[in-house]
């Protein structure tokens, strides 16, 4: 266990003192979908370059394309590859070999030139990837790799920890461990204090994965863990019981997961980025005529800048055109039809939603998303109660970046909350989307945002 020891405790080293109140969150390590679109694009090029050696041939082309989604299919991509140089070799040296049989299977005539070709660009994928992997050695891997920590009593979480290392590798940083009452440090593991502690990690965004290392007839304190994790965007796996016999050839199991993960939350910040530029591009010249009206219309700031709830509960300041006389220090109420607090610039503004279009800096900030559910202000009511007494699972729509418009939207959802079911209507859709989320529903949701919002009939 000494390498493991030593790992704990540089890891723990890089975790912030919990009981600070104003501490930042960590700056989360890249996504391994990230990390894997990296590779991708690594071996995307090689492949380009492989057809101009062999003279364009069509063959040549076939087998670029087929290497990529054999290796695809090898795992060669996969989060779990991504720290491993022996599975990333494997799954190239895997789809080169398939890719140069399929062609060979099917062009009876490829030359000793073409075949020449092929084992140059195998042996380039594979030096890249040995590159690849002594950028990300040692320490940057570890700061590269997810982060977790156990729950459960110091023996325990040792064990599970050691048996994590073998399956995973580096591919999993384990920060240490919390239980109730707090153990002392064993095993190289770091103690993390008691339980609320690794929530209070999970609630600052410092780890991605809580893994429970406690015995399975404790199934009521399982239940309490899980239960004060559900509204977070962190994974939860359980660990197999330390006592029972065949612990180690035991799965992990995952019982609740990041929702819009792996490759599905590169896809949605590419969409988001992407969107977000085109369309400031597109206004960039009506956004400053509105910043110029707003100016002229009333005293004031032109942006209003309102703390919203956001993704994995935390704050963000969400910027809009102001719509309403400036007034510091007025109680903060939301907005109902002919209130006097609405500019003659600010209604046409709301009537037409061109007050969301600053949100598009929150999106390339990677604060909101350009779809998802509409954040909210901390402590807004609905029939005179909290959001979060209304809706049981209201704080559920945090497990997700919030967006600029979603599906509650586009069904007419929005507006003032003079009652509560208006709140659980609009809740529902949110879930509905986290739920079956896909890039198709996000393009479906942007194109009929663009058609409904000249007939808007709730904003003011």
């Amino acid at each position: 266990m000494p390498r493991l020891a030593a790992l704990h405790r540089r890891d723990t080293a890089l975790i912030p003192a919990l009981g600070g109140r104003d501490a930042r969150p960590a700056v989360p390590p890249v996504s391994s979908a990230f990390l894997g679109a990296g590779l991708l694009g690594l071996d995307g090029v090689v492949c380009l370059a492989a057809p101009a050696l062999a003279g364009g041939a069509e063959a040549a082309w076939v087998a670029a394309v087929l290497f990529l989604a054999l290796t695809a299919a090898a795992g060669g991509y996969a989060p779990r590859a991504v720290f491993s140089p022996r599975r990333q070799i494997g799954a190239v040296l895997a789809g080169g070999a398939g890719a140069v049989l399929a062609v060979a299977a099917v062009h009876a005539g490829v030359s000793r030139w073409d075949l020449g070709v092929a084992a140059v660009t195998l042996g380039c994928l594979v030096i890249g990837r040995l590159g690849v992997a002594a950028l990300i050695a040692g320490d940057a891997r570890r700061r590269l790799a997810p982060r977790a920590v156990i729950v459960g009593r110091a023996s325990d979480a040792a064990r599970v920890a050691a048996l994590l290392e073998r399956r995973e590798g580096p591919g999993l940083r384990v920060l240490g461990f919390a239980a109730d009452p707090p153990g002392a440090q064993g095993d190289g593991l770091a103690c993390l204090g008691p339980v609320e502690a690794a929530l209070r990690l999970v609630r600052r965004g410092e780890v991605e994965q809580v893994v429970l290392a406690l015995p399975w007839s404790a199934g009521e304190r399982i239940r309490e863990i899980l239960d004060g994790l559900a509204e977070h965007p962190v994974q939860v796996r359980l660990a197999p019981d330390p006592m029972m016999p065949g612990f180690g050839a035991s799965p992990v199991v995952t019982v609740q997961d990041r929702p819009i993960s792996g490759w599905g939350s590169l896809l949605k910040r590419v969409e988001d980025v992407v969107f977000a530029l085109l369309l400031l591009a597109v206004f960039a010249l009506p956004m400053a005529a509105i910043a110029l009206a707003v100016r002229l219309d009333s005293p004031g700031p032109v942006l209003f800048r309102q703390r919203r709830v956001g993704f994995g509960n935390r704050e963000f300041r969400m910027l809009k055109f102001r719509t309403m006389l400036h007034a510091p220090g007025a109680p903060l109420l939301q907005a109902a039809p002919g209130d006097a607090r609405i500019t003659r610039v600010g209604a046409w503004l709301r009537r037409t939603s061109a007050d969301e279009l600053p949100q598009l800096i929150n999106v390339l900030r990677g604060e909101m998303s350009l779809v998802g559910p509409r954040p909210h202000a901390p402590g807004t009511t609905a029939g005179g109660r909290r959001f979060e007494e209304v809706a049981a699972r209201y704080a559920a729509r945090h497990l997700v970046r919030p967006g600029m418009t979603g599906l509650a939207q586009v069904r007419g959802l929005r507006g003032p909350t003079e009652t509560e079911d208006k709140l659980v209507a609009r809740v529902r859709s949110d879930l509905e989307y986290i739920e079956s989320w896909s890039l198709g529903l996000d393009l479906l949701i942007v194109a009929w945002t663009a058609v409904s919002v000249v007939r808007m009939k709730n904003a003011w």
